[in-house]
């Protein structure tokens, strides 16, 4: 089933709360850039976006949203960490090393933004490099069709 990775959304895209509520665009993106690193292979993904999102549409396959309002992310998962009884089997991405310090204390791993993403580069993202293509004998084809070339 693959490792669970938790997301401080808002902090990884850099994004206030206000600003989520008046463009949710940024949001759906990183959630499909999520999407695509959880189909190498990647794990459970979980996202605490700070606030509520009044657009709610559906998260992409595999992506689990949690919005936390009316407290913020960093308190959501903190006490997510608290109830689980295996908190050393979370991976805490993201880049505000307070919350890092708190994830460690409660037993899980943490990863800042680029350390994920360089995880997942050493696997293959679907669709990232093209599958080599077979070459077509023109000649075969034509042959097949009962086609002329030179017509």
């Amino acid at each position: 089933m693959g490792m669970p990775y938790w997301f401080d959304g808002n902090n990884l895209i850099g994004q206030s709360v206000a600003a989520a509520k008046e463009d949710s665009r940024v949001r759906r993106e990183f959630l499909s850039t999520l999407s695509r690193y959880r189909k190498s292979g990647g794990g459970r993904f979980t996202v605490y976006f700070d606030g509520d999102d009044p657009d709610r549409r559906a998260a992409p396959p595999g992506i689990a949203v949690r919005y936390t309002a009316p407290v913020s992310a960093d308190e959501e998962i903190c006490r997510r960490l608290r109830e689980i009884r295996n908190p050393s089997e979370v991976i805490v991405v993201t880049n505000d090393h307070a919350l890092m310090r708190h994830c460690r204390d409660a037993g899980a791993s943490v990863l800042p933004w680029d350390g994920f993403v360089s995880r997942i580069r050493k696997r293959r993202l679907p669709g990232s490099a093209r599958e080599p293509e077979e070459t077509v004998n023109v000649e075969e084809w034509l042959k097949y069709f009962g086609l002329d070339k030179n017509r």
